[in-house]
């Protein structure tokens, strides 16, 4: 079977809108925000990239379609670049200028080349640039936190992959010339939309699954190398066994022991109904008022994707109470200030030794069963939990 090129790049075209739609459907449903807007935009440049091309082999356009089809190639991987720099949370300004200048390089080389080398003129620009950002994307996917994620390794190839086709399709053309034998055979522009479409559709399940992976509450974690997350609070997991190691120490001396569990409710809904940014802001707002308004001496850590926990020595319960009202008084004022005008329900729950004992298990279920009685009441906003509602939870 021989392939022409304008049924090849029919198909690759056909390949990139079919994986674009779905990806920036699914980014549109889910009011996605950072990398997943970022990716999506690749894959429409990769579409437009397509389409342009397409127009070049059907005789509309000429050099101004393949231009354009050489700049929205180059962002392409620019944009999947630029979406692994914010997917690590790392700033995109300053990249984000050197991706329109290269990107306008490449289409005044296109523009001034083509009336005088034909249809590969500006080609060695376009293909300098891809290179170079398919480097820098898959360098960026290789460095933490989005490094830790097994998904993520499978971008890196992907994309260094990319970087290495393109590296050897550019030397074959500098040697070999855009007619010589070896190029037509090996890296002409039958066998490069082959290669765009094997891995269009790898990188499209990877970047689904990666944009899954990466949530409001669930980001806090993997942003971690040393069990502290990247804004100061302790991980579940650090925090548990910083509350054992006090609750032992304090058993040995009967001191008064609290663990103050903040929760709120609604920001899954606030994400469904006003987007990721959204709910994003206020849980970033929300862990930094609880880890600014707890005492000192205090640990902070998480307790699962809407709850924080405090524990501390306290001298009385009403020096407990106060704590975890100040808590409460400086949650409910930081986010009433917060840009996106919403604001969840908070609620605290106070566990103590001298009420439950030394058994974390059941200080922090106690603690957990009397913040979520808080988030519902309307009378009270910080309440003492038992030892009946502790172990109620534990049976």
């Amino acid at each position: 079977m021989k392939l022409d090129l304008f049924s090849v790049t029919v198909m690759t075209a056909l390949v990139a809108f079919v994986a674009t739609g779905i990806f920036v459907i699914e980014t549109l449903r889910r009011r996605d925000a950072g990398a997943g807007r970022l990716w999506a935009v690749a894959y429409l440049c990769g579409t437009a990239t397509a389409f342009a091309y397409i127009s070049w082999a059907a005789g509309i356009g000429g050099e101004i379609a393949i231009a354009i089809g050489n700049s929205a190639f180059v962002l392409t991987p620019a944009f999947m670049w630029l979406g692994n720099r914010r997917f690590n949370d790392r700033p995109v300004t300053w990249p984000s200028v050197v991706v329109g200048v290269l990107a306008v390089t490449t289409f005044l080389a296109a523009v001034i080349r083509v009336p005088v080398d034909g249809a590969w003129g500006g080609w060695t620009v376009m293909a300098a640039h891809i290179v170079l950002f398919f480097l820098a994307g898959g360098w960026e996917a290789l460095r933490r936190p989005m490094g830790r994620i097994g998904n993520a390794k499978l971008l890196t190839g992907v994309l260094f992959a990319a970087a290495v086709y393109y590296a050897a399709r550019l030397l074959c053309f500098v040697i070999d010339g855009p007619e010589g034998a070896f190029f037509q055979t090996w890296f002409g522009s039958i066998s490069a939309n082959i290669a765009t479409v094997v891995l269009t559709m790898v990188a499209v399940v990877v970047t689904s699954i990666l944009r899954a992976t990466k949530s409001a509450t669930q980001r806090y974690e993997w942003l971690s190398e040393n069990g502290v997350a990247s804004d100061g609070i302790l991980l579940g997991r650090t925090y548990r066994d910083a509350l054992r190691d006090m609750a032992e120490r304090a058993g040995w001396r009967q001191e008064l022991v609290s663990v103050i569990v903040v929760h709120v409710d609604g920001l899954d809904e606030m994400a469904a109904a006003f987007g990721s940014d959204a709910a994003d802001e206020l849980a970033a707002q929300w862990r930094r008022s609880v880890r600014r308004h707890a005492p000192a001496s205090a640990f902070v850590g998480e307790d699962g994707d809407s709850t924080l926990a405090v524990c501390g020595v306290a001298s009385t319960a009403a020096d407990a109470r106060r704590q975890g009202a100040v808590i409460y008084r400086g949650c409910i004022d930081d986010l009433a200030g917060n840009p996106t005008g919403l604001l969840p329900v908070v609620g605290v729950g106070i566990g103590l030794t001298e009420t439950v004992g030394y058994d974390t298990d059941v200080l922090m279920e106690s603690a957990r069963g009397a913040a979520v009685r808080a988030s519902r009441s309307l009378e009270a906003s910080v309440l003492f939990g038992g030892l009946d509602e502790a172990r109620s939870h534990l049976t």
